[in-house]
């Protein structure tokens, strides 16, 4: 994707870690995919206790977490931080899409990462009460 030849040397070294992250990407999506698919299957068909809403929490983490990795394969979306807040960019178009698409995706791909973040503090308050009922 990135030609280092035309790349001033300055900027070189950034190219490399710009690679660095999207093979970590691509690693995420294909382990995210095959894990938590083995995951979903056990626990639709192998736990034999009835776990209730715990159950069909953890289906919809494993779910969400696919969705999430399939749009971060996608855009490669870079993340800037500074003090509380974040800003979520592209620096390309996947499949030509307009600005309006990227921008679409990558409001959804924020909202995503917030619903994953919020099932994780749930499962967390989940357990604490299990653990101390």
């Amino acid at each position: 994707m990135f030609s280092t030849h035309s790349v001033p040397p300055m900027t070189e070294s950034f190219v490399r870690y710009v690679k660095y992250a999207e093979f970590v990407a691509q690693f995420g999506f294909f382990s995210t995919i095959i894990f938590c698919f083995i995951f979903i299957f056990l626990t639709l068909f192998g736990v034999k206790r009835n776990f209730g809403s715990y159950k069909n929490l953890l289906i919809l983490f494993s779910a969400v977490g696919i969705v999430f990795a399939t749009i971060e394969l996608i855009l490669y979306p870079n993340g800037y931080s500074h003090n509380a807040g974040f800003i979520f960019y592209s620096a390309s178009r996947p499949f030509n899409m307009s600005k309006e698409a990227v921008s679409s995706l990558l409001a959804f791909y924020t909202g995503v990462y917030a619903s994953t973040i919020s099932m994780l503090s749930v499962q967390f308050v989940y357990r604490y009460w299990a653990i101390f009922e």
